[in-house]
């Protein structure tokens, strides 16, 4: 099974009549018990979280199918994880869930040791996620009751190091079940059971096709460290079909190219939730030589919203420039996928090759309907850099950092040093046309206010900065705009950006906060 030649799961040295006879009985048994298939596992009852799916199910997707209300939720819900699991759409197929079931049908033949199914036992679990070993050797001494197997798992060339290997150790208790063991008896065991959920849970990105393994296994987390060197951004632009462009953006600051994780950033179980990210084994250097690669998943909140991958061909990918100098530069990566409108959470990594770490973070998004039939602006882009381009579309996204007619390298943060370019990007949409020459007739006006004090719950209470910027007669529904930061005091600024259609007398506004250092 899966392409490798694999040694049987239930044999070993101590192989004899015995065995025999006791394997006879065993498969006796099996064959006396049901065997479900996969749509039985997969009926939309509330108890579906509890069957071998539960070895997939991440909390967040837990306690959302918990809370769906009937069975056409529940079966929608269903539908929609399986179909976010399946790495080749275009067949009829879902060879994922194929797979998993299959090794659900397996181990429950292989292991009947116990009363209950074998894919609950232990060693049904491992081998659900990761298949077959590659090895298997029995372990302590069977005379003093001590037996038990060691499976080794062996990484194909393509991932990590050569000789990189796991192994997973099981003890017999005295009912004849095989339990996962960190028993000090076995030479190099795990130092904890921490250990090996980390060790299961690194490889269980084995037992997923590329490059959704790696989305399913950030997915999967609960566990979370310090994402202290990464920023992320996000855009919204109104596309054709009535959905919304989202643009993910990831900074990736310098200090973790140089030096790895900052101090007080190091890998960690110990806090859950927020934007924190969490620390695995990578695959080896991706083609190309590029040190990092960055992907996210777009989940949904409603189990009824799809769920989107920017992974593989379709992730994040890297911009030409840096966004900022100095040791606070990161590098950029930005992805765009049309999203249905609605609340997501979104689940980024971080593939660092050259250290063999994936670093995992989210953060929730809540993507707005910008499909409207009245004036109306996306949001607004603050960018360390705006070029014009001659390869652009006159409006909407073509290609990473290309926004319209202009190269738009988005800024990681909001934060900008004195003397620094404040660039900024937006679009306009729904803008009448003149009947003549068919184009917009359009009055832009920014205005910037400065905070000045704190109201009673410590939100900035902003003041009128100077007089406003007015442009007329703008014809162009992609705006952009830069202006030097010089002799700018440090504080926190808005900029409002208001525009008016002259043909039709209609006004739309947006704004957008940023602090000067």
């Amino acid at each position: 099974m899966d392409g490798r030649a694999r040694r049987p799961v239930g044999g070993g040295r101590w192989a004899g009549p015995a065995a025999v006879l006791v394997a006879a009985l065993f498969a006796m048994a099996a064959a006396r018990r049901a065997a479900p298939n996969a749509d039985d596992y997969d009926k939309p009852v509330e108890g579906w979280r509890e069957g071998p799916v539960r070895y997939l199910l991440g909390k967040d997707d837990d306690d959302a199918f918990r809370a769906l209300a009937n069975d056409d939720e529940r079966r929608a819900f269903i539908l929609k994880f399986w179909s976010s699991r399946d790495p080749q759409l275009g067949t009829p197929q879902n060879e994922y869930r194929d797979l998993f079931y299959r090794r659900v049908a397996e181990a429950n033949r292989f292991f009947v040791e116990s009363p209950k199914a074998g894919w609950k036992t232990d060693r049904g679990k491992i081998y659900v996620l990761l298949g077959p070993p590659d090895e298997q050797e029995p372990i302590g001494d069977p005379i003093f009751g001590r037996e038990g197997f060691s499976w080794t798992y062996r990484d194909p060339p393509s991932v990590g190091g050569p000789g990189m290997h796991s192994a997973i150790r099981f003890v017999k208790d005295a009912t004849g079940e095989f339990h996962l063991s960190n028993d000090g008896f076995v030479a190099g065991g795990f130092e904890s059971s921490l250990g090996l959920v980390f060790q299961v849970q690194a490889m269980q990105m084995k037992s997923l096709p590329e490059p959704r393994v790696m989305l399913d296994s950030i997915v999967s987390s609960r566990s979370f460290v310090d994402s202290v060197p990464f920023r992320t951004h996000r855009d919204f632009f109104r596309s054709v079909d009535g959905n919304t462009f989202v643009a993910l953006t990831v900074g990736v600051r310098q200090s973790l190219v140089q030096s790895g994780l900052p101090s007080g950033s190091e890998p960690t179980a110990a806090s859950t939730g927020g934007s924190g990210g969490e620390s695995q084994r990578a695959p080896g250097p991706a083609a190309g030589g590029e040190r990092f690669e960055v992907l996210a998943r777009l989940v949904g909140d409603d189990p009824h919203l799809p769920t989107y991958d920017l992974a593989g061909s379709d992730g994040l990918r890297a911009a030409r420039d840096d966004a900022s100098s100095g040791e606070d530069a990161y590098l950029l990566y930005q992805g765009i996928t049309t999203v249905k409108p609605g609340n997501y959470t979104a689940y980024y990594g971080v593939v660092d090759r050259s250290a063999a770490q994936v670093y995992s973070f989210k953060e929730a998004i809540a993507v707005p309907n910008l499909k409207s039939a009245t004036l109306s602006l996306s949001s607004v882009t603050l960018a360390s850099r705006l070029e014009r381009v001659t390869d652009g579309s006159d409006a909407g996204y073509t290609t990473p950092f290309i926004l319209g007619n202009l190269r738009v390298l988005p800024r990681p943060d909001d934060l900008f040093h004195n003397g620094e370019t404040l660039a900024f990007y937006y679009q306009i949409y729904s803008a009448a046309s003149d009947p003549i020459d068919g184009r917009p007739d359009l009055e832009v006006e920014y205005q910037f206010f400065v905070a000045r004090s704190l109201d009673d719950t410590g939100q900035p209470v902003f003041e009128t900065l100077g007089k406003p910027i007015r442009l007329t007669r703008q014809q162009n529904q992609v705006q952009g705009y830069s202006f030097p930061l010089k002799d700018w005091p440090a504080a926190t600024y808005r900029l409002q950006v208001m525009v008016k259609d002259n043909l039709s007398g209609r006004r739309s506004s947006r704004d957008v906060t940023f602090r000067v250092l």
